[in-house]
């Protein structure tokens, strides 16, 4: 009798649904809760969690988790190559007391050093040269003739790493080093170099070089977290040459596309015991991202020093408890007290650095930010664009860069500090990437930083309060919508 019943499938299913969406909310809702996030996203998750359980489950697991557990040491040889270059310099650049002075660095460029020490354990580095680099294909000429002139090793870490022309002449000059015996490595993001196909590679690892990927998108893996990517850019040549900034590997940097043409970053060479530290980061990711653990002392050469430059090298992303860069940028733009000169792609403050943009405008520091008058990623421009008028009503200075696309991250802070690197002024660069920025206390490089700057800005549109007020309310409106998303674009 009971087998004639008809089974009523739509309930069955529905209850199904239900106690499903339940238990995704048991186990995730206390997940969310213990990881200590900020208070208005952790709310939001717990919310479309418990209204939409599978599309807010979906959600979470694709870009809700901003940290990621992986195996990190800082290794004995690197540490022992700072500490020989120590003793020259106050004890406290290495230090977390709040209560040192540091007499050979007057602030900002002493509390800003110590912070760098305290935030991100990177000890203050004298005896460097560096040379700052603002056109493309010098910069690739360079890099192309330190791994040429390469006698131990080549490793190399992108971003954003195309098989185009610009690609093809990087990945030769690899594959001519590999085929001598040199040690070579390049490793790449996963999303970022997205295109990079596995035939175009295939010659570097037929020459003997090596080749990662940095947390591909593929569910199932460990440490899956496909929000979370590798921004870094480092070249880094026996040891004793380096390279860090903003640039990627593609012609589209060249200015070979038309809508960006002609694009505008800079970037970075160095010599000295800062190399060093650039080494230690790329071995760490070189690590998570391949599983092979490198600890020979030939990585880590002892130099002797090389030039006048007193250089930090600042590495932060998902991983640390505490975002290094974005601590170092608040501290930076809080010690300012008369001019105040950032470049940044992508303008998309959070909370504690538009508070720090605008109190030191209050303090009547002169406050200028240069972005992009068009944009590679016209989401995040928007989303840029929603902060303009509270900037600029507090009286900071904004300015377009016309023509082609700005992409250089630098910011100099009183002619007596400066910084070129990969972070953006933005929440994507402070909390989901792993950035590495280069920090250079004194007057030399901060006055070529802040000649360059001036420079830009003097071709580029000031950005007038009134023509904000007069935008249409469906463009403010998709404004308000881009910041909305901002800490996930």
């Amino acid at each position: 009798m009971f087998s004639e019943l008809p089974i009523p499938w739509d309930t069955v299913t529905t209850v199904g649904l239900t106690l499903g969406g339940v238990v995704l909310a048991f186990v995730l809702i206390p997940r969310i809760v213990m990881a200590r996030g900020e208070s208005g996203a952790t709310l939001a998750w717990i919310l479309a969690i418990a209204f939409l359980p599978y599309a807010g489950a979906l959600l979470y697991f694709l870009i809700g988790r901003t940290r990621v557990w992986r195996r990190k040491r800082r290794r004995k040889l690197s540490r022992r190559a700072f500490l020989q270059v120590l003793d020259g310099l106050p004890r406290t650049a290495a230090q977390c007391d709040a209560s040192s002075s540091l007499p050979e660095l007057p602030r900002p460029a002493g509390e800003i050093a110590r912070m760098g020490a305290c935030a991100a354990g990177s000890p203050l580095l004298p005896g460097n040269r560096l040379e700052v680099l603002t056109d493309t294909n010098r910069t690739y000429a360079l890099m192309e003739e330190a791994i040429r002139g390469a006698r131990h090793h080549v490793h190399v870490q992108s971003y954003i790493f195309r098989g185009d022309e610009a690609g093809t002449r990087i990945r030769d000059a690899l594959c001519a080093k590999a085929r001598e015996g040199i040690a070579v490595r390049l490793l790449v993001d996963a999303v970022g170099s997205h295109g990079l196909r596995s035939s175009f590679v295939r010659p570097l690892l037929e020459a003997g070089g090596k080749f990662g990927r940095f947390m591909p998108v593929l569910p199932l893996r460990p440490h899956w977290r496909p929000n979370l990517r590798n921004h870094r850019k480092i070249v880094v040549v026996d040891g004793r040459i380096g390279f860090a900034g903003g640039l990627n590997i593609g012609d589209e940097y060249r200015g070979r596309k038309k809508r960006f043409k002609p694009w505008r970053d800079t970037h970075m060479r160095l010599e000295g015991n800062a190399v060093l530290r650039l080494q230690e980061i790329f071995l760490e990711d070189w690590l998570f991202a391949t599983d092979e653990d490198i600890v020979d002392a030939a990585y880590f050469p002892e130099l002797g020093p090389v030039g006048d430059d007193l250089v930090q090298v600042i590495g932060s992303g998902p991983d640390e408890a505490v975002g290094a860069i974005h601590a170092v940028f608040f501290t930076a733009i809080t010690e300012s007290r008369r001019t105040l000169f950032i470049t940044t792609p992508y303008l998309v403050p959070d909370p504690a650095m538009l508070m720090a943009l605008k109190s030191a405008v209050w303090r009547g520091v002169d406050v200028r930010i240069l972005v992009p008058g068009k944009s590679d990623l016209p989401l995040i421009r928007l989303a840029g664009r929603s902060y303009y008028r509270e900037l600029l009503e507090a009286g900071v200075k904004l300015y377009e860069h016309r023509p082609g696309m700005l992409h250089a991250k630098t910011m100099v802070v009183d002619c007596a500090w400066s910084t070129v690197g990969s972070a953006n002024m933005d929440i994507r660069s402070f909390r989901l990437n792993f950035e590495v920025n280069v920090l250079v206390s004194g007057e030399g490089m901060a006055r070529q930083l802040e000649s360059i700057f001036l420079a830009d800005i003097a071709k580029a549109r000031p950005v007038a309060l009134e023509s904000v007020l007069r935008r249409p309310a469906r463009a403010r409106f998709l404004e308000g919508v881009a910041r909305v998303l901002s800490p996930i674009l």
